[in-house]
């Protein structure tokens, strides 16, 4: 994945979506009194807003050009009333040697652990980071055996997003699912149109994620020592079904016998 273009177009691709995630992970965060770790921060989308109301949290990325973009959002809106403490590492494996009452995993970041093992080695670090009556949470998406049979050269709208200037940015998919390996070699597409709707530029982002169905979540978050003790088809609570689209997690450690 080309992440110096992910860095670039991130925000945007989340400028019209659902606020329903945001939501949902602010009100746990709050709810916790924090501080609040959050695995896959990106641009700070989630985190930053956090930071301005006063809490402290600790984001990590892999990628250098994704923390770059929320370090420049962070400067434009200081000083913050809390703290944003950003940190490059590997969610497969890494060390704060601290726990937090909530560790969060938005945005199906997971999912971009593409094998099992490195599914497990990220859910057993986020495990370890949690404190033994903390909450863990995270969110995929459903696959459903419609989304599955996607045909891989057909092109979808994701979004339309209007510009301040007239113009608006096109924001369509392709999706190549391996049922086999479970992996998704998707393309996630972004077109730059101008006032007159004509194309200022085009750009093809590369995605590979790892889908998981209900059960195997289950079956992950056991093998690390959590408890799923609630799953959602929606970020307001809503019944997990075949006409989810989304998963919403949470875990905690089980308890001792």
């Amino acid at each position: 994945m080309d992440y110096v273009a992910w860095a670039e177009w991130y925000d945007i691709f989340y400028a019209a979506a659902d606020p329903g995630d945001v939501d949902f992970y602010h009100g746990l965060c709050q709810a916790s009194g924090g501080p609040v770790l959050e695995i896959g921060v990106g641009t700070g989308r989630i985190a930053l807003p956090l930071a301005q109301q006063g809490m402290e949290i600790v984001g990590i990325d892999l990628f250098e050009p994704m923390l770059k973009v929320a370090q420049q959002n962070a400067l434009d809106v200081a000083p913050l009333d809390g703290s944003l403490r950003l940190i490059q590492a590997d969610m497969r494996d890494f060390d704060l040697k601290r726990q937090f009452p909530v560790v969060t995993i938005p945005a199906r970041t997971l999912l971009l652990a593409t094998t099992e093992a490195e599914q497990i080695d990220t859910l057993c670090c986020a495990a370890k980071h949690l404190a033994p009556d903390g909450t863990m949470a995270f969110n995929l998406f459903y696959p459903d055996p419609e989304m599955l049979a996607d045909d891989p050269d057909e092109e979808f709208l994701l979004e339309v997003v209007d510009k301040p200037d007239g113009g608006r940015y096109v924001l369509t998919a392709k999706n190549r699912f391996d049922l086999e390996t479970q992996l998704n070699h998707g393309v996630q597409i972004a077109e730059e149109l101008d006032p007159k709707g004509e194309i200022i530029r085009r750009q093809e982002l590369e995605v590979v994620v790892r889908f998981l169905y209900p059960e195997q979540i289950i079956a992950l978050c056991d093998r690390v020592g959590l408890e799923v003790i609630e799953m959602w088809g929606d970020f307001e609570g809503g019944e997990l079904d075949e006409e989810s689209d989304e998963i919403v997690v949470l875990a905690r450690h089980k308890a001792s016998i």
